[in-house]
């Protein structure tokens, strides 16, 4: 499983009604809530062995699958 399929199913584990077809913002469009990203963090630094800091925990970050897979791979 690569990143990007990782990323989908924390996801999809977390709001059962994301469709990563789709192109929304994960936060604007209420993909993942607050909590959420405070789950997916814990989980996402579980699944791939990295460490998500407070200064990481921004909009632009969390716009897409993408942009997640961008900072996952900038931090590994």
């Amino acid at each position: 499983m690569d990143i990007k399929e990782k990323i989908i199913e924390i996801i999809q584990d977390l709001n059962e009604d994301f469709n990563p077809s789709e192109e929304v913002d994960i936060i604007e469009d209420g993909i993942l809530d607050s909590f959420d990203i405070i789950n997916f963090i814990m989980e996402a630094d579980e699944a791939f062995g990295v460490k998500i800091g407070v200064e990481d925990i921004v909009p632009e970050n969390f716009e897409n699958v993408d942009s997640i897979a961008k900072l996952i791979e900038r931090l590994k």
